[in-house]
């Protein structure tokens, strides 16, 4: 019996030290994502993964890690792959974490960027599981910043589709989706009010005011993103954008 409850005792000690470790591990990962070391949080979640394969914290993180890296490369065939990985983890995170709404805002940033690499029929529907997931998540949570950005590039994509695409949309959505520009403005603005110090909020945002023709709003955006700290490789590149649009 003291042989029993010794070896019960290990196994609950060993559970106790492998969930301390997982927990490290993803304070590590969360810190390195934060300050834009994007290889390397992928890195410290993918020794994670080693120790606690099929773990939901670490498949949602290394969702939104991977849609992060497609922007980190010109190949063609890496930003697939990337994207595939985005999906696959992201789906798992879903059905393991149904309640998590980083989880489905992760998948929502993963099927919008893989909607860029697919033919017209599965880009509509790639996009009706953006639309899907990022409402659920912003259920879930409505303040998260993310999500508004997703949901506000989503209504402009939706509200300019070309006449082509536009019937197939209706087949695939049942009916065309309730979206306008004024919706996608708002949600943009709802993610820089919660984030004001994120560049990609600016920046899509001035994006989309020069294509709604608004050049002085759009201006204004892109002098806030030389203002921000850049963070990240993904800071770089729209800075110098900016600068661009600014002839700076």
């Amino acid at each position: 019996m003291k042989h029993l409850y010794l070896l019960g005792f290990s196994f609950a000690l060993l559970a106790r030290l492998a969930g301390a470790d997982l927990s490290a591990y993803l304070g590590q990962a969360d810190q390195a994502e934060q300050a834009g070391e994007t290889d390397r949080a992928i890195e410290i979640l993918k020794r994670a993964e080693n120790q606690d394969h099929g773990d939901a914290q670490i498949e949602k993180r290394l969702s939104r890690l991977y849609s992060w890296k497609i922007e980190d490369t010109n190949v063609p065939g890496e930003r697939k792959i990337y994207g595939e990985l985005a999906v696959r983890l992201g789906e798992e995170a879903v059905q393991k974490l149904p309640n998590d709404p980083q989880a489905h805002i992760a998948l929502a940033a993963a099927y919008g960027e893989m909607c860029e690499m697919v033919d017209g029929r599965t880009r509509v529907e790639y996009s009706k599981r953006v639309y899907h997931e990022v409402t659920r998540g912003l259920e879930l949570e409505p303040s998260n910043d993310y999500g508004h950005l997703i949901l506000a590039r989503w209504n402009f994509e939706m509200a300019t589709t070309n006449p082509v695409l536009r019937g197939l949309v209706q087949v695939v959505y049942g009916q065309f989706p309730p979206a306008s520009k004024e919706e996608a403005v708002e949600n943009f603005k709802k993610a820089i009010a919660l984030a004001p110090n994120r560049t990609i909020h600016h920046a899509e945002y001035a994006k989309v005011l020069e294509a709604m023709g608004d050049a002085a709003a759009a201006r204004e955006q892109w002098q806030k993103v030389l203002e921000l700290k850049p963070v990240d490789a993904q800071d770089h590149r729209y800075r110098a954008l900016a600068a661009a649009r600014l002839g700076k």
